[in-house]
């Protein structure tokens, strides 16, 4: 059976690391989780844990957070790998590994293509928490090594590292969602479908400035992590977009690249607009893959 919790900033219980003199979760979720976004979710208590051993059982996962997700409970899902004491060279033994389990649980076209740049998407259909109408929203998982954190690795890749073999699925656009919801209701007491066009207008304006610098601050906090600049993450001068040695959410590549990827100030702006275009027509917003539509190979 895998081990399956909730986990939020200050909970222990239910950690799949809890009791083990080898990893500190909780510290690492309080010092050295560096996206902002993902720190906010788990604080918010958004965030479903599973400890996985093969692909049946990440399916298992993925099918309990498809309902939570249909009830605005959870936003993210970090599926971490019980490696039965093993220990792995490098990323590509990582890799290896999570794309047969990628594989097993009938997520991807062969295990060998989704650890070489395909795209896994988990479409999950749940009323929109900005519009209140039913809409499909895209989640996608990418893998995460403990080698990519090895300057010596060759997929050396601080922003794809963690202290543990994982998958980590999420939504941009969906967090997004949420994040528009929760200000929302601390503005004006009252979700974005139960207030007039100029209040949802100056608060799409707030929620997309809002969203923007936490996706700054994570870049800044990666770029100053790495210790190979080719590898490092880093804004462009007008902040517009930003550039990764990876295709981002791409599951997982075995080769690096650099990639340029749209900010917030474009993409949440583009999920703004559809939103109010769909609270004044009361129409199903067409999200797809906004906010993680894939990056432009650079070079």
């Amino acid at each position: 059976m895998s081990s399956e919790a909730t986990l939020g900033l200050n909970e222990a219980p239910g950690c799949p690391f809890h009791g083990s003199a080898d990893f500190d979760f909780q510290n690492w979720l309080q010092k050295d989780l560096l996206c902002s976004a993902g720190k906010r979710e788990f604080r918010h208590g958004r965030y479903q844990l599973a400890r996985i051993r093969n692909g049946q059982e990440l399916k298992g996962a993925i099918d309990k957070f498809r309902d939570a997700v249909k009830d605005h409970s959870k936003t993210g899902m970090l599926s971490v790998l019980d490696t039965c004491g093993r220990r792995f060279e490098n990323s590509f033994e990582e890799l290896s590994v999570l794309g047969d389990l990628m594989f097993e649980a009938g997520l991807c076209s062969s295990a060998e293509a989704v650890v070489d740049g395909e795209t896994v998407v988990v479409e999950i259909e749940t009323v929109c928490p900005v519009t209140a109408i039913p809409t499909v929203y895209s989640f996608f998982p990418v893998a995460f090594c403990q080698s990519a954190a090895n300057p010596a690795d060759e997929l050396y890749d601080p922003s794809l590292s963690a202290p543990f073999t994982g998958i980590n699925m999420t939504s941009d656009a969906f967090a997004f969602a949420l994040l528009v919801r929760d200000q929302s209701i601390r503005l004006y007491g009252a979700p974005p479908s139960e207030t007039c066009v100029d209040a949802n207008r100056k608060l799409f304006h707030h929620s997309v400035t809002t969203w923007q610098n936490m996706s700054a601050n994570t870049i800044s906090s990666y770029n100053k992590r790495s210790a190979c600049p080719e590898r490092a993450v880093h804004l462009s001068d007008d902040r517009r977009s930003w550039f990764a040695a990876h295709n981002d959410p791409v599951f997982a590549e075995r080769r690096k690249e650099v990639h340029s990827h749209e900010m917030p100030v474009v993409y949440a702006q583009r999920l703004c607009d559809i939103w109010l275009s769909a609270l004044t027509d009361r129409h199903m917003p067409a999200v797809g893959r906004e906010g993680q539509s894939g990056g432009v190979l650079v070079g």
